[in-house]
């Protein structure tokens, strides 16, 4: 039994609220989305361990989904390096070009793979 949706509802407005109230004690705007961004990410990855067996059967957690992901994770890093060293582009807007770069054609490559069901 996981997180009810109540209780995520409730644990995404708590990250709001720590997130405005770190803009209005700190008037660091950056600070703030920064902050909302980590909780949300930290009450997406709680609502995603809750429910373990429909997250991990979704995206495919199993000993050839780990290597796909790994596989996903070091091409967008080795793309953003080499935009970085060679182009002398900024590391954050490296990293976002790199996952939608890599991310367009691992989606794409996804797509037109036949299913073997």
């Amino acid at each position: 039994m996981g997180l009810s949706f109540t209780t995520v509802q409730r644990m995404f407005l708590g990250s709001f609220l720590v997130a405005f109230a770190t803009w209005v004690l700190e008037s660091n705007l950056m600070d703030a989305t920064l902050t909302f961004i980590g909780l949300s990410t930290l009450t997406g990855i709680a609502w995603g361990l809750s429910e373990k067996q429909i997250t991990f059967e979704a995206l495919g957690l199993n000993a050839q989904g780990i290597l796909v992901i790994f596989s996903f994770v070091a091409s967008i890093a080795i793309f953003a390096q080499i935009c970085i060293g060679v182009f002398d582009f900024p590391m954050v807007g490296s990293y976002a070009l790199s996952l939608c770069f890599i991310g367009s054609f691992w989606w794409t490559g996804a797509l037109i793979q036949p299913k073997n069901n």
